[in-house]
């Protein structure tokens, strides 16, 4: 039997049919989700490419760390060899050059008679060096300047901590073939090094960033590493 609706009976149940009824609301939905997309992209590259710089600046800093390094450990080696020319005891002329080679750079001796210092040791006697305690410093007036050309661009400060004497097997080994009482003790310097890059511009003859600025200060400019090594020499 057929249901006949009055109506009144089919405007009542009108707002429940449009629930129902297709809306053509999709129509920019595509465009919507291609800009959510790209936006999400366009993040994860500059993510990207914020982290390759990020890294490429690591590995350049790390270099430059291991360069200026290797810069101080060659000033600890020529200061080392400054102390055996002279056996640990004697003096040079103040600024005299150290430099078997001049045209290629020199190694200035700044202090000739840093040998002939006392003991810089703290507190006194202990034979300990402690850099905050020091008469001078490399940052202010460094003992030794080793400037070659391409190659060195390092200061060194070196300071006599201790006069150690040697008995038994130690007085044995120091005198060696020359026999006993040649030598019976060591001396024990410290040796504060710092580096930074040689680069060097050949069109001005100098180096690009100097270890020190024209008033003698450091330049703070340059990238630095600093060496503290304990060097000890037995006079022959």
């Amino acid at each position: 039997m057929a249901e006949h609706f009055s109506m009144n009976q089919y405007q009542k149940a009108l707002p429940m049919l449009q629930i129902f009824k297709p809306q053509d609301s999709e129509n920019g939905l595509v465009l919507v989700l291609a800009l959510f997309m790209l936006s999400i992209c366009s993040t994860i590259g500059a993510a990207a490419l914020l982290t390759s710089t990020t890294e490429l600046d690591i590995a350049s800093n790390e270099k430059i760390h291991k360069q200026t390094e290797y810069q101080a450990e060659a000033g600890y080696l020529i200061a080392a060899d400054v102390v055996k020319t002279l056996a640990a005891y004697g003096s040079w002329e103040d600024n005299e050059n150290f430099s078997a080679d001049p045209s290629q750079g020199s190694i200035i001796i700044r202090d000739g008679g840093f040998l002939f210092e006392g003991r810089d040791d703290y507190p006194a006697g202990s034979g300990r060096w402690n850099k905050d305690k020091q008469r001078d410093t490399v940052e202010g007036s460094p003992d030794i300047e080793i400037r070659i050309k391409r190659r060195f661009q390092v200061d060194v400060d070196v300071d006599k901590v201790a006069v150690r004497h040697l008995a038994g097997a130690g007085a044995e080994f120091a005198a060696a073939g020359d026999g006993m009482g040649v030598s019976m003790h060591t001396v024990i310097f410290n040796m504060d090094c710092i580096g930074t890059l040689p680069a060097w511009d050949s069109r001005n003859n100098r180096f690009v960033r100097p270890l020190r600025l024209p008033d003698g200060t450091i330049n703070p400019a340059a990238p630095l590493s600093e060496i503290i090594v304990g060097y000890g020499y037995i006079p022959r």
